[in-house]
């Protein structure tokens, strides 16, 4: 079941959270979502990036400054356990595993 609005909220706002590659489960990037609406995200590259979040409903939605092409998209959030969700783009497709920690190990299922 996805998350409704005010956790959604709580498990990003003020957060640092881990994105990790849905099937491979390496670390993507780490994004920081400010308290002030701003996102800042670090890479698994090095490089970085900035941006703005907020939330819309049940959803949360992101926009960089180059990350996908600087478009606004917008996710929903479906708890894995506690600290880890599996984010989904509102059209269904899976998207990032986000955690607050950068360790999975032992927290998911094969």
């Amino acid at each position: 079941m996805m998350m409704q609005a005010e956790a959604v909220k709580l498990f990003l706002e003020g957060r640092k959270v881990y994105a990790f590659e849905p099937v491979a489960r390496k670390v993507f990037a780490i994004v920081d979502y400010g308290l002030d609406g701003r996102c800042a995200v670090l890479f698994s590259t090095g490089k970085t990036d900035t941006g703005v979040y907020g939330f819309t409903g049940n959803a949360y939605w992101t926009r960089y400054e180059a990350f996908r092409s600087g478009e606004t998209n917008a996710f929903h959030l479906k708890s894995l356990g506690p600290g880890i969700a599996q984010a989904y783009f509102t059209n269904g497709v899976k998207a990032f595993v986000q955690s607050h920690s950068a360790d999975l190990a032992g927290t998911l299922e094969a």
